[in-house]
């Protein structure tokens, strides 16, 4: 069943595509060579060079879904505290306007493609999820997202999801020179409120790092050491070595 990918760790089914998830948390900027736009370029690209049929896309889709659009104006504050409202309510919202896109991502992989996605399922699963402090609620709150999102609304399951992972205070100093810079915008209306919030953003980190211990198809990106933050071709290399790994599995 070509529309129903394998996880990681799994026997593949001969011949069916790879979907990719890329989880880039918090870490966006694209001129500080970790963020997701700067990742995803360089290793659709090689991917690209080596023959591979390869479509990408970023979610939320704020200038080409419905609730992508509306999602943006949230992320600004235009309706209130998005920030903090309940993740069951909050997640609906995501997993809406993936599934606003559901129908490109079938039918390429229908085509045989490999798909590699900036923010999918797991945004939720470590934003949301990071609102639940109480370890049984998050467990059963994961369950339910899971039904949500791939049993409902019937989205795909990757096979591989790769985090970036940098030291919060390296985050907070990013996110910090990107503020200054004030280039980043959702649908022209504003700051995301979301990079203002170190509580939150912590939070969903350790969310993140909790899944990754839990799960066989989540992997961990290190993007900085004692040092400081690894140049942008050493990032690389890690993600695509990876990402090959699985490819090179389901073949």
């Amino acid at each position: 069943d070509q529309l129903r990918p394998t996880h990681v760790g799994d026997t593949p089914d001969s011949g069916s595509p790879v979907t990719v998830s890329k989880e880039f948390h918090a870490v966006r900027s694209g001129t500080d060579g970790v963020g997701k736009a700067t990742q995803t370029k360089l290793l659709v690209a090689r991917l690209k060079r080596e023959g591979m049929k390869i479509e990408t896309l970023d979610f939320p889709q704020y200038y080409k879904n419905f609730f992508g659009h509306f999602i943006g104006a949230m992320l600004t504050g235009e309706y209130g505290d998005f920030l903090h409202i309940d993740p069951y309510i909050a997640s609906v919202m995501y997993a809406a306007d993936r599934f606003e896109s559901k129908e490109k991502l079938e039918k390429w992989l229908k085509e045989g493609k490999t798909v590699v996605l900036d923010r999918y399922v797991s945004a939720n699963q470590l934003h949301q999820g990071g609102k639940i402090n109480d370890a049984k609620k998050r467990r059963a709150f994961l369950k339910w997202l899971d039904t949500m999102e791939h049993g409902v609304f019937g989205l795909p399951r990757p096979d591989l999801i790769v985090y970036l992972h940098l030291p919060m205070k390296e985050v907070l100093k990013l996110l910090k020179n990107k503020d200054r810079e004030d280039k980043k915008r959702y649908a022209h209306r504003g700051k995301d409120i979301v990079e203002g919030d170190a509580e939150y953003l912590e939070a969903a980190q350790k969310s993140a790092l909790k899944l990754i211990s839990q799960k066989g198809n989540w992997k961990k990106i290190e993007c900085g050491n004692k040092n400081g933050i690894l140049p942008r071709e050493e990032i690389h290399e890690q993600i695509y070595d990876t990402v090959l790994k699985v490819i090179k599995g389901k073949k």
